[in-house]
């Protein structure tokens, strides 16, 4: 190794969750000490929370299966699941992936008790996108603006086998008024830009959700 200014990081599968200056220099030993990982997002407590922090998105419906096959693929689950519920719907009910002109608009329907009817934050993790694709949300009545896209490559990434690219969180600040005692409706649409349409519309792949 080179005398030097170095970064080390520390990767949770394909998550970056801890990030350092690290000095080498020429006839000594560069000693690191206990690492205290602080930037884990599932070290915060959460109310629910779909999926791992873990920078991909293979524990979700299809995940398993998106660096070998198309999206296309009549042997894939469809990607359109119908809504899931928190508590006993599983991981694998939620799509991996999510278009605006293929999934757009999947519902998470979770239930409140009154004590917790406070605001929140919901996040999104991403793991790429295309096309500017970025989540924007509703809740019951409540929508959400849409958050500036993200940087990602711009290659077709999710229909050539890889949901690799730059890890995102969107976070959306949900008002106490916008919550419901019982049943509670939280919509996930697809926003971005461009013509394309079907697999190559704005997209994106789906790392974790969680409501904290």
């Amino acid at each position: 190794m080179l005398p030097g200014a170095y970064t080390l990081t520390v990767y949770k599968n394909e998550l970056a969750v801890y990030s350092t200056g690290v000095q080498v220099t020429a006839g000594s030993t560069a000693s690191l000490n206990t690492i205290a990982i602080d930037g884990d997002p599932e070290a915060t407590p959460a109310l629910w929370r779909i999926g791992r922090w873990d920078g991909a998105p293979t524990e979700l419906r299809n995940g398993a299966q998106v660096t070998t096959m198309h999206p296309s693929d009549v042997r894939l689950a469809s990607w359109s699941p119908g809504a899931f519920t928190v508590g006993s719907s599983a991981d694998t009910a939620f799509p991996a992936y999510l278009w605006r002109d293929v999934n757009s608009g999947q519902v998470v329907r979770f239930t409140l008790t009154s004590t917790q009817i406070k605001d929140a934050t919901l996040r999104i993790g991403i793991t790429t996108a295309r096309a500017n694709g970025r989540p924007s949300i509703s809740v019951n009545t409540w929508s959400s603006d849409t958050p500036a896209a993200s940087t990602q490559p711009t290659t077709r990434t999710l229909t050539v086998g890889t949901y690799r690219g730059n890890n995102t969180t969107y976070r959306f600040a949900i008002p106490a008024s916008a919550l419901v005692v019982g049943t509670n409706t939280l919509t996930i649409n697809v926003a971005g830009g461009g013509s394309a349409t079907g697999y190559l519309s704005p997209s994106f792949a789906v790392d974790a959700i969680d409501f904290v």
